[in-house]
């Protein structure tokens, strides 16, 4: 944990949930980053002796063999500290992969935020073809024969699911903070940056492929004749070789007159960003991001998602924002015609307060584990 995002939101959400009910609960985890340990105060969390270093990974094969001990060092946190407890609750990868086998016959559910991403090569020889279809049946024995219950938070996920365990899984929206990000005014963000006189479009995320920031820098570059102002925040960690890609690109083709990197900033910030922009756009691949969407509607503010976007059957359903692959259209047409899809948004934001809760997603997530343990219902 060395940042408080989505993954974060979603533990510390649970953990507070379930103390604040009488159930005891722990975080396992091989690192606590300083700036997100005080969210979890009066949880018990339990780390390794040795320090793991956060490092941006994808979730592709060769960096899952790279990860091996790391996987190991969990497997033995958890060892050494199940014993005391009813039921475990993993979330993203490779802590399935960490519970295998389960030699302490306690009931494990996934929290699936995701399934893994297996291999990123586009073009593999026949050899790793072979080798990819062999990890992609162990990820399946492993789930199979070692999770008890699978948890997604919408029908883009359950369907991933089902394709690939041939299991039906728990579906639970996540919930939203809702008046965090609909309260805050933004001022401070307009005069940091000086975004005043800018049509802003934000993409909030960590810098990797699978968030896609450099659709969103191609996308500035298509649309700088039509909107001169228009202005890019990338607003997440970076410091990794992707990010030094998109910069290179950026010089290459005279935009950073259009681009601003934020690095990493604390929810608040986040929160003034929403409020400050005037599209929030989500080109996200198919891994992660699902929260942001919503945060930005609960500022009332215009989204743009891509299919592939988790959460994008949601918004799709619902009609709060703009779901595409010509995001140049979409942002274009938002420019030219801002009521309308303000009213969209706002119609999102009602729809965000009314139906995404944190205490609903955490007594539907006890639910599913008090299936396991003999208890007395209230």
């Amino acid at each position: 944990m060395a940042f408080y995002g989505g993954a974060e939101t979603l533990i510390a959400k649970l953990t507070n949930y379930l103390s604040s009910n009488d159930i005891e609960v722990a975080i396992a985890t091989l690192s606590l980053a300083p700036e997100i340990s005080e969210i979890f105060k009066g949880i018990k969390v339990i780390t390794p002796n040795q320090h793991y270093a956060y490092e941006l990974r994808s979730t592709g094969l060769l960096n899952a063999l790279g990860t091996l001990k790391e996987l190991l060092a969990l497997r033995n946190l958890i060892k050494s500290n199940i014993s005391g407890f009813d039921v475990l609750n993993v979330h993203n990868f490779p802590a399935t992969w960490a519970t295998f086998p389960n030699l302490w016959r306690k009931p494990i559910v996934w929290m699936c935020n995701e399934p893994p991403d297996l291999w990123n090569n586009q073009n593999p020889s026949l050899l790793l073809k072979i080798i990819m279809k062999l990890v992609f049946f162990f990820d399946r024995l492993i789930v199979n024969k070692g999770i008890d219950e699978i948890c997604v938070s919408d029908e883009f996920n359950c369907n991933r699911v089902v394709e690939r365990y041939n299991r039906h899984p728990n579906i639970m929206n996540y919930g939203i903070e809702y008046d965090l990000f609909s309260k805050s005014t933004g001022k401070n963000i307009l005069k940091k940056y000086e975004l005043d006189e800018h049509f802003v479009l934000l993409h909030v995320g960590v810098l990797s492929p699978q968030k896609n920031q450099l659709y969103s820098i191609k996308l500035v570059q298509n649309l700088k004749s039509e909107i001169p102002n228009i202005k890019l925040v990338l607003a997440g960690l970076g410091g990794n070789p992707y990010e030094k890609m998109l910069k290179e690109y950026i010089l290459k083709n005279r935009l950073d007159n259009h681009v601003l990197f934020t690095g990493h900033l604390s929810k608040e910030e986040i929160a003034d960003f929403y409020q400050t922009c005037d599209v929030a756009i989500f080109p996200t691949k198919s891994q992660g991001g699902w929260l942001s969407p919503f945060e930005a509607l609960c500022a009332g503010k215009p989204i743009v998602v891509s299919p592939r976007m988790t959460a994008s059957s949601i918004i799709e359903r619902e009609n709060i924002g703009v779901v595409t692959d010509d995001f140049t259209k979409a942002v274009l047409d938002i420019y030219k015609n801002p009521r309308r899809y303000y009213e969209m948004a706002e119609c999102g934001r009602k729809w965000v307060k009314e139906n995404l809760n944190w205490d609903s997603f955490c007594k539907k997530m006890v639910e599913i584990f008090y299936k396991y343990v003999p208890h007395e219902l209230d």
